[in-house]
């Protein structure tokens, strides 16, 4: 029988998560819910190479380009989905004047709020991003190289920021840039101690002399491999990434029949709000999956999409409810 619990983690998680996780139970475990997290294995680690001094910020940005500002910035445009995030947590919400598409979907934005409120732009363009008169505008590794020369040639400060991340220790280096060029270093240090602590947390939920979980991530019909985040959030864990044992090393293919050979003890998928269930029966309704050690003990956790999705500060989150759900039973 299949039945549905409300269920956070810890008493902390309960503010910070509340609609955005839910988990459905299958059988005897719970259910948790989340979203692909990609990963490049092309893309090269950031070196922001950061300066400061009295009057100006400086840092070196994926292209190679030198970006300084004088000043705390009054508007900052945001050009990609994980981006809006960073931004959000560090920038006074009002300062923020151009997001992406994403920040306004709410399946799978954690700053909805904000963009209700304040009714950013949408940076699809650059004459949008000129119109919004921005101090600093934020795009991702992955842009398209027309649109970040387009804006480039308005003379505004543009920051190509690295995106792909397949480290925790990556994040904190992008809260750490975003904070030291916007002028909010002081709000960039507490998103920061925040991701730590929920880090620490996280490496100390497996309990002593316990066999590590074997985990396979799955986004559709792909799977998440050695080089993304994913594979370090469960190695931060304690838990063995399946995906990575099998040899993929980015967000790679995976089929049913190879899923059934790995035979995962947990797998952990995503979904949009009021479509856990339906996302459960679907993945069981795969003879392959169905026969799994996590299908056939139910151990299958399906979190909301921007849980899982949070490539940013809000993966904190993440590690908070995959970590109680793991180890819930061991540490009862």
């Amino acid at each position: 029988m299949t039945r549905t619990l409300s269920w956070l983690p810890s008493a902390w998680l309960a503010g910070a998560v509340a609609a955005a996780a839910a988990f459905v139970a299958v059988k005897a475990p719970r259910v948790a819910a989340i979203v692909p997290l990609r990963a490049s294995t092309s893309a090269r680690p950031p070196d922001y190479r950061i300066r400061t001094d009295a009057s100006v910020r400086e840092a070196t940005d994926r292209d190679g380009r030198i970006v300084r500002m004088a000043r705390p910035v009054r508007g900052v445009v945001s050009q990609f989905w994980s981006i809006d995030e960073f931004v959000y947590t560090i920038v006074p919400p009002e300062r923020v004047k151009g997001v992406s598409e994403s920040a306004y979907q709410a399946r799978i934005s954690n700053v909805l709020e904000h963009v209700r409120r304040y009714r950013p732009i949408i940076a699809r363009d650059p004459e949008q991003v000129l119109l919004a008169e921005p101090d600093l505008v934020f795009v991702s590794s992955s842009a398209r190289a027309d649109y970040t020369a387009a804006v480039r040639s308005t003379g505004l400060s543009v920051f190509r920021m690295h995106t792909w991340f397949r480290t925790l220790e990556e994040v904190e280096q992008a809260i750490v840039v975003v904070g030291h060029l916007t002028g909010h270093e002081a709000a960039a240090a507490r998103e920061r101690a925040l991701l730590r602590e929920a880090i620490e947390r996280a490496r100390r939920r497996r309990p002593a002399a316990t066999t590590p979980p074997r985990v396979l991530g799955l986004g559709g019909r792909y799977s998440y491999g050695s080089e993304t985040l994913f594979h370090d959030i469960l190695k931060t864990l304690g838990a063995v990434n399946v995906g990575a044992e099998g040899g993929l090393r980015g967000y790679d293919p995976v089929s049913s029949e190879q899923i059934a050979i790995w035979n995962p003890d947990w797998i952990v998928c995503g979904a949009d709000p009021g479509r856990l269930k339906e996302r459960v029966a679907q993945l069981l309704s795969d003879p392959a999956i169905a026969v799994t050690a996590a299908g056939q003990s139910g151990r299958i956790l399906v979190f909301e999409n921007r849980v899982f999705s949070a490539m940013s500060p809000y993966v904190r989150l993440f590690l908070d409810a995959l970590g109680a759900a793991l180890y819930e039973q061991a540490a009862s």
